[in-house]
């Protein structure tokens, strides 16, 4: 079993100093940062980007299998324990062609590495994890991770950061399909973390040991569009028989699911279409061609 926490620190030496008494009592072995105070030396297992934006800080001597061959500017990544993480810290100041291009680079980097975990703070909003509204920064993000076919673990509507001007969720967790599920217990902590961000926690299961299938991409609503009398009525209506322990928590997913369903609209992170007649191998190698050139037009427009 691994833990894992992922924390915006905003640049701060006290939120800093906070996380490592945090990562002890939660016993983390792998953190992924964005906005680090500074970037620590050895003997600290510390992996940062070219800007001092983007960390991963690997705990309890847990050796590190393979890294970047060259340092990149907002994002790092390592392999630990057979996964491969990516913290990514993408600034609000990013113009639109900016996050684009390092959303390609990110994508070009990540491609053919699997298990993969894509998390940090991407500055991008959108009512599918929570936010009130949907910027154009959202469409970006999820058409470019859906090229690794990654799945958001977000769930919920708690705010991962809290500022002067209101709250948000900004803080995402994108894992390879494959690896959904072995991810256990994705949560928004409400510890104090002397940031404006509050830290995520989750736990990825050893692989050959998870036998729950992935259900994060069919059981996702829209919280926003909750009908809270149509969820009232159907789960009143409904009725569990008192069987087996099991018989009943299964009796009482399938109620909760049927009211789910009845009163709000499903999201799909990923944004996927199914294949249509006429699709073929050739056409999909056309547009990987394609998709490669425009990442590399996309670079050449970031720099």
């Amino acid at each position: 079993m691994m833990r894992i926490l992922q924390l915006n620190l905003n640049h701060c030496e006290a939120a800093q100093d906070l996380l490592c008494d945090t990562i002890s009592r939660l016993r983390i072995d792998v953190a992924i940062l964005c906005e680090q105070y500074k970037n620590l030396a050895p003997p600290n297992t510390w992996l940062a980007d070219a800007d001092g934006q983007a960390a991963i800080w690997v705990q309890g001597g847990t050796p590190v299998q393979e890294r970047s061959a060259r340092v990149h500017p907002y994002f790092t990544w390592a392999r630990i324990g057979g996964i491969f993480f990516f913290s990514v810290y993408a600034p609000p100041r990013l113009s639109g062609i900016k996050f684009s291009a390092l959303l390609a680079n990110i994508t070009e980097e990540a491609l053919g590495k699997r298990p993969l975990v894509i998390a940090g703070d991407f500055n991008a909003w959108s009512t599918e994890w929570g936010c009130r509204a949907t910027r154009p920064r959202a469409p970006i993000l999820l058409d470019s991770l859906a090229l690794l076919d990654a799945v958001l673990l977000n769930t919920g509507v708690v705010p991962t950061f809290n500022g002067r001007q209101g709250s948000s969720v900004v803080d995402l967790t994108f894992v390879s399909e494959s690896l959904a599920p072995r991810v256990l217990s994705w949560t928004v902590s409400g510890s104090y973390t002397y940031s404006d961000h509050q830290a995520i926690v989750f736990e990825i299961e050893d692989a050959g040991t998870s036998t729950r299938p992935s259900t994060r991409q069919s059981c996702r609503w829209n919280a926003r569009t909750l009908d809270a009398d149509r969820f009232s009525a159907v789960v009143s209506g409904a009725s569990v028989a008192p069987r087996t322990s099991e018989d009943i928590a299964s009796g009482l997913i399938d109620v909760i699911t049927g009211a789910c369903d009845a009163s709000m609209t499903k999201t799909n992170p990923r944004r996927r279409r199914e294949p249509v007649y006429w699709w073929t191998a050739e056409i999909a190698d056309l547009r990987r061609s394609c998709l490669r050139a425009r990442r590399l037009f996309q670079r050449s427009r970031g720099r």
